[in-house]
């Protein structure tokens, strides 16, 4: 009888300690701007941005000395023409993260394929298979947009991004 209460104590005590150690969820939002220099070719053209991993600014309270990012999901990304422009032109998006680490290869977040024509802005459509949490764990990381263009054009244009991620931590 002490043995069955001894294990059940046990259980007990495990479980709720894993408990107070599960992953906590936190959604961080990423607004910035792609920068594409012309002249551009017809096809696949990219622009990056660079981010330094902080993660006690990205977390804020949350962040606790020896935390890690054990997931980065896309919940949702959305790209805008600057200036109450439009997306002509663009008949494709592709958005990926990168790092400079050799071990971690660019991952693909979501695409939007096509992209409406005239439209002002695009809803890119996550992959529920990317999960980029790695990537938090470098010095940086950098978030490329690759836009599919059904011409040259010789003008430079820009692109506001708000993208958001899913970060689970523990």
């Amino acid at each position: 009888m002490k043995l069955k209460f001894l294990i059940i104590a046990l259980s007990a005590l495990s479980f709720f300690s894993a408990c107070n150690s599960a992953d906590q969820d936190t959604e961080i939002v990423v607004n910035d701007t792609f920068t594409f220099e012309g002249p551009l070719y017809e096809g696949s053209n990219p622009s990056q941005l660079v981010f330094p991993v902080d993660l006690k600014k990205l977390l804020g309270d949350k962040f606790h000395e020896g935390m890690k990012v054990t997931d980065a999901t896309l919940s949702s990304a959305t790209i805008s023409a600057v200036d109450s422009g439009n997306l002509s032109g663009i008949t494709s998006m592709v958005l990926s993260v990168a790092s400079d680490n050799p071990e971690l290869k660019m991952l693909s977040l979501g695409v939007i394929n096509p992209v409406k024509p005239n439209s002002n802005s695009a809803e890119i459509k996550p992959s529920s298979e990317a999960n980029a949490g790695k990537y938090f764990s470098e010095k940086q990381y950098y978030i490329v947009l690759d836009v599919g263009l059904n011409k040259d054009i010789e003008e430079s244009f820009s692109l506001k991004g708000e993208i958001k991620f899913k970060l689970k931590h523990n």
